[in-house]
């Protein structure tokens, strides 16, 4: 799962697989969160380092940090796909996601297509239901890594974008 994450006036891609192997802007880095009070305070290590964290309060995001109160913020890559008022990455390269196991019910796009904002890119059944996932910004297809008729999980890449202006 991937995260952008921002703590005081520092910015970070944090990504975490399946295993708990953790990935801070790209670098495999030794880290371990224990979840202390649930919901409410992590113990944190990152490469020996340890670091109590609790939330204050949630909206706006503020942490004591090992004592030390700080703005904070994250936002998972399925709110960043499913949201069209999320802030766009630095890159300008977007991954879209799929935000629940599911049926790939129809592939709107093709590699190379231009999309405006809020344009579908695909349908996902889900639990009876059907989940439009739709460009989060005007971009380019640059990778298809589903297609229509394909069951994926949770998390599975189905798309690659690139903003255009």
């Amino acid at each position: 799962m991937r995260y952008e994450v921002a703590v005081a006036d520092r910015d970070f891609i944090v990504d975490v697989d399946a295993s708990g192997r953790f990935l801070i802007g790209g670098e495999a880095v030794a880290a371990t969160a224990d979840e202390v009070v649930r919901g409410r305070q992590w113990r944190i290590a990152i490469d020996g380092r340890t670091h109590e964290v609790t939330v204050l309060t949630w909206d706006p995001m503020r942490l004591l940090v090992d004592g030390t109160e700080t703005a904070a913020s994250a936002i998972d890559e399925r709110a960043l796909a499913m949201s069209p008022n999320a802030r766009a990455q630095a890159s300008g390269r977007r991954e879209l996601r799929a935000p629940m196991p599911g049926l790939l019910r129809a592939v709107h796009v093709r590699e190379g297509d231009v999309v405006d904002r809020d344009a579908p890119i695909v349908t996902l059944e889900a639990m009876k239901m059907e989940n439009e996932i739709r460009a989060p910004a005007r971009a380019r297809v640059t990778k298809l890594a589903a297609r229509a008729g394909t069951k994926v999980e949770g998390g599975a890449l189905l798309v690659v974008l690139s903003e255009v202006d």
